[in-house]
């Protein structure tokens, strides 16, 4: 599955542009609303300069159908077979920076700069057609849905990014707002290039150039961490951290409702800086047996905090072991035994217990 191609320095001439994008087995079919079916096969965009028209094409087996992403016998076996779409309202010979999303109804969005201005094509479930966002005033749209970075797609949402008209401000579009509305993500002390948008396992990167250094990556920008969504039972959470390095910042999102955590535990690098970590724990009416974090043996100990709603159980103990060296940060340990208006707290805090560093200074606590 091959596609001819040039590459070529941003400027003002219109090369051909070619989009890859993750999409659904059949346009406008949502099948189970599963993340495989709806973004699980690959599709691409391409701005035809010879036939001047936006085409678009779905890789597929000859014989068999439509290929899919996690077929192990690899692209080789697939080709480019057009899907019929119907035309760009604007002349094709004068469009820039083309860019493809699928959204959570199986059809396909396109963006695309014409003369100064952000145009978007999206499917309306009410006119049953596909209907134009826009114009805003902008460069350098970019597009992405946010289910392949999250794999949520009940939660996703179409995401533009492009850049204002003197390349100094970054700005975010979603479609559940029909785009309409503008929040800048980043503003520049010189103008900037928006070269792409990547989707990195639970964080979007953005990507750009300065427009006096355009061979060279000037800045990338990262999204929030997105949540962890964990629907079976969860026996065990360990975090085994990297050789060297940093420990990036996780999150694990889990309601438990009548399930039981047996042991929650974090190791810390060998090397390199301990990065935050926050568990968000819904216990229900279940018992938390202990939980336990390993200083790092060098470097800062980074604050942790812990969230615990006892209800009607009891925490049997927490300790936290102090760095051998470095500095000891502020820890914080809150146990509600107010007496309310018609409640008593019967919580209890067995122990908690507190080890001081062998050197360094102990902050307060």
């Amino acid at each position: 599955m091959t596609a001819k191609a040039k590459s070529y320095k941003r400027g003002r001439t219109y090369a051909p542009e070619v989009r890859l994008a993750p999409g659904p087995r059949a346009m406008g079919d949502t099948g189970d609303g599963s993340y495989t079916t709806l973004f699980g096969y690959a599709w691409a965009a391409v701005l035809d300069r010879v036939e001047r028209r936006f085409r678009l094409f779905q890789a597929q087996v000859p014989g068999e159908g439509p290929w899919a992403l996690n077929d192990p016998r690899g692209p080789e076996v697939a080709v480019w077979v057009e899907v019929e779409v119907p035309p760009l309202p604007h002349p094709v010979e004068e469009v820039a920076h083309m860019g493809l999303a699928f959204d959570q109804a199986a059809r396909h969005v396109v963006v695309y700069e014409y003369q100064g201005q952000v145009w978007i094509r999206q499917w309306d479930p009410v006119s049953q057609n596909y209907v134009m966002r826009g114009p805003f005033p902008g460069v350098d749209p970019v597009v992405l849905n946010d289910a392949v970075v999250g794999y949520f797609p009940p939660d996703s949402d179409v995401l533009v990014w492009h850049l204002s008209p003197d390349r100094t401000t970054l700005m975010q579009r979603a479609q559940r707002h029909l785009y309409a509305t503008a929040h800048v993500v980043q503003t520049f002390a010189e103008p900037v290039v928006l070269d792409q948008a990547v989707a990195l396992p639970y964080q979007i990167e953005l990507l750009g150039s300065l427009v006096s250094a355009l061979d060279a990556t000037g800045y990338a920008l990262r999204s929030e961490l997105y949540p962890v969504y964990l629907n079976d039972t969860l026996g065990q959470a360990a975090l085994a951290p990297p050789s060297e390095g940093a420990y990036i910042p996780v999150v694990i999102t889990q309601d438990l409702g009548t399930d039981l955590l047996g042991t929650a535990t974090l190791s810390a690098p060998t090397t390199g800086a301990y990065i935050p970590v926050v568990i968000v724990l819904d216990l229900g009416m279940e018992a938390l047996g202990q939980a336990q974090l390993a200083a790092p043996t060098t470097g800062a100990y980074v604050p942790v905090v812990l969230v615990y709603d006892l209800g009607m159980d009891v925490l049997g103990q927490a300790q936290l072991s102090a760095p051998t060296t470095g500095a000891y940060a502020l820890v914080v340990v809150v146990v509600d035994t107010t007496t309310w208006p018609g409640y008593t707290s019967p919580d209890a805090l067995g122990t908690a217990t507190f080890s001081a560093p062998t050197t360094g200074v102990y902050e307060p606590a």
